[in-house]
């Protein structure tokens, strides 16, 4: 009966660990996530969706980055960054054998806007991003990336507090050991 309470205990430590990590380090990008007060320049990797200028159906988007949109020389062509769908998801296509995947919903923001919120899925990592656009600009509301850094400074607090969980366990549902005889 023993192996069998230590060996329930061994395992609700392992998946609290594996819990505790993937809070803990979701938690860690939403708290750090940059946030954009109006007129403010985003960091260069800030996705943006993007439908060429003639209209298509289905609509065909495209992911571009901060600098595609925003270069002086040459100017991006023209784009329409209102969104027809209020909800998708399409890949990018890729050089490598991982394609990029992006899903996207959209929302009606003040002044007749449009709001974006966005999660584009990479190889290693994952970008969540939102801004507000009236067709023709972007303004940048939140930008976070979620990956294998954000893991790693999760690993130690959760194994911390599984190691705390696993001694409260011990105690609980343990029986001391019997004393030798004097």
């Amino acid at each position: 009966m023993r192996f069998l309470v230590r060996t329930g205990i061994l395992m609700a430590q392992l998946v609290s660990f594996i819990a505790l990590m993937t809070v803990i380090s979701l938690g860690t990008t939403y708290f750090t996530a940059e946030r954009y007060p109006a007129g403010v320049t985003p960091v260069s990797r800030f996705p943006v969706i993007t439908l060429p200028a003639a209209a298509t159906d289905p609509p065909r988007y495209e992911l571009l980055r901060w600098l595609d949109i925003t270069r002086k020389d040459p100017p991006p062509p023209p784009r329409n960054l209102r969104l027809p769908q209020s909800a998708g998801g399409f890949e990018v296509t890729a050089m490598g054998a991982f394609k990029p995947y992006v899903r996207f919903t959209t929302s009606d923001a003040a002044g007749g806007r449009q709001r974006v919120e966005l999660k584009v899925t990479e190889d290693d990592y994952v970008i969540y991003a939102a801004y507000v656009t009236d067709g023709s600009t972007v303004a940048p509301e939140f930008f976070r990336v979620w990956g294998p850094s954000s893991l790693l400074l999760a690993v130690f607090p959760a194994f911390v507090l599984a190691l705390v969980l696993g001694r409260l366990l011990r105690r609980r549902y343990l029986p001391p050991p019997a004393a030798a005889g004097v």
